[in-house]
């Protein structure tokens, strides 16, 4: 990976200069393109016939977040046209303007004037009717009307980044079996591709390729072994299903389950989330501060400026305005009972927190399906719970609320974990930690199920997996 890191941040670096000064014709750097991207992708241990959009898509797009030789081209073209058209000579206008007409007539061809001319086309479209992509409401934006020639220019450049991103995810909506990430893209967040989480995080290259080639279903299974032409069958070798694909491997074999692997998976992921949960439920039960009291917070003053005070609220959340929280989690080593005080049941969810003092009951249940039933794992255990909180609800008087988790087989979470812990009070600083020790966790997990995928001896009691602190 750090050999990654100097294409990216220093051999294109060198590039810049020679693609603004010198007229080289596009196809140089697609040639150029090419002859790089089967070095990148043997740096990337991933598979040579894989989709170079996995190398190049944004971070958020489930990809390494590279920048393409072409596309660095194509930004420094368009620097350059930026610069030329707005430069204090009136013969370089001139003879910008020349050009531009010109190359308005090649529909065909890629010309940076075309570019330049539809990418400020949509930045004063923004800048007429600015839009906000986040939840913020209104005001909250920070739109800036009149940007100076060095941030117009900027956001001409981000504007053909984007254009060059768009038909990236296009081509992969096109293909069948490496644009399955679209199917969960807007349900689950990326896989933490930070430089700083692959070359320094201590995570192994292996469990990196599994995560990059599993996004787009690239893992060589039976049923891509079988459509190479490197294997006669595609079933499973433990269950003999008939299309044994990585969605089968890692969710769907019964064999699988009947050894509770996946269930090692859930077990593993629990007991990272519990922990967090048990932690903060700790914290907020150690409070002493009588919460009707807003809890005053003074910054750092500098000198000859009057001190400003500002009402910081210390706990917030599910668990807020009691100190008598308690915990429980389905574990191997708890085998807990429901709460007797607050329902008798056989039920027994993932994680139960309660008050007694509030009356107040929180269900936790956590699922780690394959990336494409998040949605309907969600459905199926608010179905499952349905009629207990019902029972609750109509037979005592205690509040209860259900949320539910999901973790992605392959190592991809989904928004609600984010979501839950939100509203269980948990900053956004340990939720980000937190996220990115589960991620790993479950790929950990899964891809130890993978390569047991033609073994048919497993240890139920093997050990969970845990990250050290």
């Amino acid at each position: 990976m750090l050999k990654l890191w100097l294409y990216q941040f220093y051999a294109l670096q060198h590039l810049s200069w020679p693609f603004i000064i010198n007229d080289l014709n596009r196809n140089f750097s697609l040639e150029l393109q090419r002859n790089t991207n089967q070095q990148l992708k043997q740096w990337a241990r991933i598979s040579r016939s894989i989709d170079n959009g996995l190398l190049f898509r944004q971070k958020q797009n489930f990809g390494l977040g590279l920048t393409s030789i072409s596309d660095h081209y194509e930004q420094m073209q368009v620097i350059k046209c930026e610069l030329l058209s707005h430069s204090l000579d009136p013969n370089i206008v001139a003879l910008y303007k020349t050009r531009e007409s010109l190359n308005a007539k090649l529909k065909r061809v890629w010309k940076a004037t075309n570019i330049v001319k539809e990418a400020n086309t949509e930045v004063n479209l923004d800048l007429k009717f600015p839009s906000q992509p986040n939840k913020q409401g209104i005001g909250f934006g920070k739109f800036n009307p009149n940007p100076s020639l060095a941030e117009k220019r900027k956001l001409v450049s981000t504007k053909t980044a984007y254009f060059a991103e768009q038909k990236r995810i296009a081509h992969s909506a096109s293909l069948k079996q490496q644009g399955a990430w679209l199917q969960w893209a807007e349900n689950a967040l990326p896989f933490d591709m930070s430089w700083k989480n692959l070359i320094w995080g201590g995570i192994s290259p292996h469990i990196i390729k599994f995560v990059l080639e599993a996004s787009v279903n690239w893992v060589r299974t039976p049923n891509l072994l079988k459509l190479w032409g490197l294997k006669s069958t595609s079933s499973c070798p433990l269950c003999r299903a008939t299309v044994c694909s990585l969605h089968h491997i890692l969710s769907n074999c019964t064999v699988a389950l009947n050894d509770e692997r996946y269930t090692w998976r859930h077990n593993s992921v629990l007991f990272e989330i519990h922990k967090v949960i048990q932690s903060h439920v700790a914290e907020r039960n150690a409070c002493v501060v009588n919460e009707s009291l807003p809890h005053i917070s003074t910054s750092f003053v500098p000198a000859g400026k009057p001190p400003t005070k500002s009402i910081k609220k210390l706990h917030s959340g599910l668990i807020a305005g009691s100190n008598d929280w308690k915990v429980l989690v389905d574990l191997p080593d708890s085998k807990y009972v429901f709460p007797p005080e607050i329902f008798a049941t056989l039920e027994r969810p993932d994680i139960v927190i309660w008050s007694g003092k509030l009356r107040k009951v929180l269900l936790i249940e956590l699922t780690c399906p394959s990336e494409e039933n998040i949605e309907v794992a969600q459905l199926r255990k608010q179905t499952r719970y349905l009629q207990l909180m019902d029972q609750i609800t109509s037979n005592t008087n205690w509040s209860p609320s259900l949320y539910t988790i999901e973790v992605g087989a392959r190592g991809f979470i989904a928004h609600s974990l984010e979501r839950t812990f939100l509203r269980l009070g948990i900053s956004r600083r340990i939720l980000s930690k937190v996220c990115k020790r589960v991620s790993i966790i479950a790929a950990r997990c899964s891809f130890a199920i993978y390569l047991s995928a033609n073994s048919i001896i497993w240890d139920k009691n093997r050990s969970l997996i845990t990250l050290d602190a």
